[in-house]
Protein backbone atom coordinates (compact mmCIF):
# COMPACT_ATOMS: atom_id res chain seq x y z
CA UNK A 1 0.00 0.00 0.00
CA UNK A 2 0.94 3.65 -1.00
CA UNK A 3 0.30 6.45 1.43
CA UNK A 4 1.84 10.13 0.58
CA UNK A 5 1.24 12.47 3.40
CA UNK A 6 3.08 16.39 4.17
CA UNK A 7 4.56 18.09 7.77
CA UNK A 8 5.90 21.56 7.61
CA UNK A 9 7.40 23.05 10.98
CA UNK A 10 9.81 26.07 11.88
CA UNK A 11 12.48 26.30 14.19
CA UNK A 12 12.38 28.96 16.91
CA UNK A 13 14.90 30.31 16.33
CA UNK A 14 17.51 30.48 13.27
CA UNK A 15 20.02 27.73 13.43
CA UNK A 16 23.10 26.55 11.31
CA UNK A 17 23.15 22.82 13.32
CA UNK A 18 22.23 20.03 11.64
CA UNK A 19 20.71 18.36 15.12
CA UNK A 20 18.01 20.97 15.21
CA UNK A 21 16.77 20.17 11.41
CA UNK A 22 17.08 16.50 12.60
CA UNK A 23 15.15 16.89 15.57
CA UNK A 24 12.69 19.03 13.68
CA UNK A 25 12.31 16.40 11.08
CA UNK A 26 11.72 13.32 13.64
CA UNK A 27 8.82 15.53 15.57
CA UNK A 28 7.24 16.24 12.00
CA UNK A 29 7.41 12.60 11.20
CA UNK A 30 5.73 11.37 14.46
CA UNK A 31 2.56 14.02 13.35
CA UNK A 32 2.51 12.23 10.45
CA UNK A 33 3.56 8.29 11.08
CA UNK A 34 1.16 5.73 9.72
CA UNK A 35 1.45 1.87 10.95
CA UNK A 36 2.19 -0.46 7.92
CA UNK A 37 3.84 1.77 5.46
CA UNK A 38 7.76 1.94 4.66
CA UNK A 39 8.85 5.77 4.41
CA UNK A 40 11.18 5.68 1.69
CA UNK A 41 12.26 9.50 1.29
CA UNK A 42 11.75 13.15 2.69
CA UNK A 43 12.07 16.57 1.58
CA UNK A 44 13.14 19.37 2.81
CA UNK A 45 12.75 23.47 2.18
CA UNK A 46 14.35 26.39 3.73
CA UNK A 47 13.36 29.93 3.90
CA UNK A 48 14.01 33.13 5.89
CA UNK A 49 17.64 32.86 6.09
CA UNK A 50 19.64 35.00 8.68
CA UNK A 51 22.95 36.01 8.78
CA UNK A 52 25.10 35.22 12.32
CA UNK A 53 24.14 37.12 15.29
CA UNK A 54 21.85 39.48 12.51
CA UNK A 55 18.32 37.82 14.01
CA UNK A 56 16.42 39.90 17.22
CA UNK A 57 14.68 37.52 19.08
CA UNK A 58 11.46 38.65 21.36
CA UNK A 59 11.34 39.20 24.60
CA UNK A 60 10.27 36.06 25.98
CA UNK A 61 12.23 33.65 23.03
CA UNK A 62 14.31 30.98 24.68
CA UNK A 63 17.61 31.49 22.83
CA UNK A 64 19.61 28.97 24.55
CA UNK A 65 21.81 27.09 21.87
CA UNK A 66 23.63 24.02 22.19
CA UNK A 67 27.15 23.80 23.63
CA UNK A 68 29.74 24.04 21.16
CA UNK A 69 27.24 23.99 18.04
CA UNK A 70 28.82 26.41 16.12
CA UNK A 71 32.90 24.93 16.89
CA UNK A 72 31.23 21.38 16.10
CA UNK A 73 29.29 22.25 12.58
CA UNK A 74 32.48 24.34 11.64
CA UNK A 75 34.95 20.93 12.36
CA UNK A 76 32.36 18.52 10.09
CA UNK A 77 32.40 20.91 7.45
CA UNK A 78 35.74 21.44 6.91
CA UNK A 79 35.89 17.28 7.42
CA UNK A 80 33.52 16.90 4.64
CA UNK A 81 34.96 19.73 2.68
CA UNK A 82 37.61 17.53 1.51
CA UNK A 83 35.14 14.54 0.29
CA UNK A 84 31.49 14.18 0.55
CA UNK A 85 30.10 12.01 3.22
CA UNK A 86 33.23 11.39 5.47
CA UNK A 87 32.23 12.20 8.84
CA UNK A 88 27.84 12.09 8.80
CA UNK A 89 24.73 11.56 11.14
CA UNK A 90 23.79 7.94 11.91
CA UNK A 91 20.13 8.70 10.85
CA UNK A 92 21.48 8.94 7.60
CA UNK A 93 22.69 5.30 6.97
CA UNK A 94 25.51 3.86 6.02
CA UNK A 95 24.24 2.25 2.99
CA UNK A 96 24.46 4.83 -0.25
CA UNK A 97 22.53 3.28 -3.08
CA UNK A 98 21.96 7.17 -4.73
CA UNK A 99 24.13 9.33 -4.81
CA UNK A 100 23.98 12.73 -6.73
CA UNK A 101 26.02 13.16 -10.26
CA UNK A 102 28.91 15.32 -8.79
CA UNK A 103 30.20 16.15 -12.99
CA UNK A 104 27.62 18.83 -13.06
CA UNK A 105 28.48 20.61 -9.60
CA UNK A 106 28.19 24.94 -10.21
CA UNK A 107 31.64 26.42 -9.89
CA UNK A 108 32.27 27.43 -6.23
CA UNK A 109 33.62 31.01 -7.16
CA UNK A 110 32.09 32.60 -3.91
CA UNK A 111 33.60 29.78 -1.61
CA UNK A 112 36.73 28.36 -2.95
CA UNK A 113 39.94 29.73 -3.83
CA UNK A 114 41.02 27.68 -6.23
CA UNK A 115 37.64 27.68 -8.20
CA UNK A 116 38.36 31.12 -9.49
CA UNK A 117 38.43 31.10 -13.13
CA UNK A 118 42.02 32.66 -13.90
CA UNK A 119 42.01 35.34 -16.48
CA UNK A 120 45.68 36.07 -18.79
Amino acid sequence: PQYSNSASGELLIPSCDTRDFIELANHLLKRIWKDGFRYAKAGVMLSDFYDPGMFQPGLFDDVSTRSNSQQLMSVLDTINQSGAGKVFFAGQGTKKDWSMKREHLSPTYTTRWDQLPRVK
